[in-house]
């Protein structure tokens, strides 16, 4: 009875595109802009919420350029494959601050369920109008800023807001 159990499980997880962290198959996905592609589900409220901030006059967006001292291969502000886990993990530890990227295999990006925004073209700040929106309007649309990228949090990051 417990194998049967089991199995009807994996089968189910199986069937509702379940992936490796990095490995999201291209069906998984939509993009929101060139730079954001983000997991199916989160689509729809990730737009509405674009939708809304622009709609309030912020000029709220996926990250469209890096602001890295130097460029990345690639842009990827929402979904981000194993490849530039491992890219952005190199670039932080190459300066001794590794705890600034998470270990590849581990960030929620690579599930296509963050989102690192900027504001008006420029990086997203704790004083930004976009931070400020998103912090009085992001749970509306099912956003939030994880404890550890506050402000008062281990490693502030206004940027990233992850979809709960």
């Amino acid at each position: 009875m417990r194998r049967v159990a089991l199995l009807a499980i994996v089968l189910a997880l199986a069937g509702a595109g379940c992936f490796a962290n990095g490995e999201a198959p291209d069906s998984e996905l939509t993009t929101i802009t060139p730079t954001c592609r983000i997991v199916n589900d989160v689509a729809p409220r990730l737009q509405a919420l674009l939708n809304a901030a622009h709609a309030d006059g912020v000029a709220l967006w996926p990250e469209t350029k890096s602001y890295a001292w130097f460029e990345p291969p690639r842009i990827t502000s929402c979904y981000r494959d194993y490849e530039m886990q491992e890219w952005w993990r190199g670039y932080w530890c190459m300066f001794d601050l590794c705890g600034n990227a998470a270990v590849p295999g581990t960030s929620v990006h690579g599930w296509g369920r963050a989102v690192d925004f900027e504001d008006a073209g420029a990086e997203l700040t704790f004083d930004s109008p976009g931070f400020w929106w998103l912090a009085f309007r992001g749970w509306e649309f099912g956003f939030v800023l994880p404890d550890w990228a506050k402000a008062s949090g281990g490693n502030p990051e206004p940027w990233h807001w992850e979809a709960v």
